[in-house]
């Protein structure tokens, strides 16, 4: 598949194996803007290591990891670390945040690190993406006040309010069942098309998705199924 820096992120024969043991085989996928792309299967499938090698957490033994076309392998430590810094959003199973801080200072760090706007503007890129993600009310709130489906929320305003080209989101139904993940999900979707990112969220097998959801099935490191291309009946 050829690169584009029309996309967000590209994988091009991309193998290796991550310090966790799980691994992928020569993947070749690209991910859009403005979608959700759902990577499902078992946990030992290779769907952590894709997760993993995309965000450049890790890297990979062989292949190629695009960012708008450019890319990434004969990067150093330092200048991967700000490129993800700057062109990723990240939300994991656990949401990583600081119980010392309030919602609005733990949202709005990545702008003072990252970008360093100043406080009446990263005031009001907070507020509004907290009002994004159903949170308008719990500005000034502690974190250990909210529910867990809320830290959850908060992590996930945390990953894009620096407006990152991809938000990957680790896990979204690892906690989470029932409405809670219903809306979470649906968050995510009007995320993509809003801000125009490429979200990338791991999964389990049973995970339910939408017809909109790109859905890639990640079996024995490869993928099994890509409903871009093979689409499955949704409930």
């Amino acid at each position: 598949m050829p690169a584009s820096a029309t996309h967000p992120l590209e994988l091009r024969n991309v193998s290796g194996t991550c310090t966790d043991g799980t691994a992928i085989n020569a993947i070749n996928t690209t991910f859009a803007a403005g979608r959700l792309h759902i990577l499902r299967g078992a946990s030992e499938g290779g769907k952590n290591a894709l997760f993993r090698f995309a965000g450049l957490l890790e890297r990979s033994m062989e292949g190629e990891v695009l960012i708008y076309g450019s890319a990434t392998r004969n990067l150093d430590d330092d200048a991967r670390t700000e490129l993800r810094a700057q062109r990723f959003g990240f939300a994991f199973a656990a949401p990583f945040l600081l119980s010392s801080f309030s919602v609005i200072e733990n949202v709005a760090m990545p702008l003072f690190k990252i970008s360093q706007v100043d406080p009446e503007e990263a005031r009001r890129r907070t507020e509004s993406m907290l009002e994004f993600v159903g949170l308008s009310g719990a500005v000034e709130a502690r974190i250990e006040e909210l529910a867990e489906p809320a830290q959850y929320r908060v992590a996930i305003a945390r990953g894009l309010v620096n407006e990152p080209a991809a938000l990957l989101v680790e896990n979204i139904d690892g906690v989470l069942a029932g409405a809670d993940l219903e809306e979470l999900a649906e968050v995510l979707r009007k995320a993509a098309t809003t801000f125009g990112a490429a979200i990338i969220a791991t999964a389990s097998p049973e995970m339910k998705t939408q017809a909109s959801d790109r859905v890639l099935d990640i079996h024995n490191g490869g993928i099994a199924r890509d409903s871009e291309y093979l689409p499955e009946i949704c409930e």
